[in-house]
């Protein structure tokens, strides 16, 4: 079986990143706005989408909710992108 990367600059964390900037591009919403929502600061939002930080399960979730996009059809477009 293949060894699964856990790297920030793993591709699939790069596809992941991206669709997460546009999701909040195509929201209207800022980096400050999106953090204010999520209970974060703008510079955690910032570090995820240039790929210094990791996002967990939770803050993804409701990042897609405040971007009004379902989270698992989000992964199944990233995975599908990737296959």
């Amino acid at each position: 079986m293949p060894r699964m990367s856990n790297s920030l600059y793993d591709s699939r964390y790069k596809a992941l990143r991206k669709k997460l900037r546009l999701m909040r591009l195509a929201a209207e919403q800022t980096q400050l706005e999106l953090a204010k929502k999520l209970d974060v600061g703008q510079s955690y939002i910032s570090k995820i989408e240039r790929g210094e930080n990791f996002i967990d399960v939770v803050l993804y979730t409701r990042w897609c909710e405040v971007c009004g996009v379902r989270a698992g059809e989000t992964l199944d477009q990233i995975s599908g992108a990737l296959a």
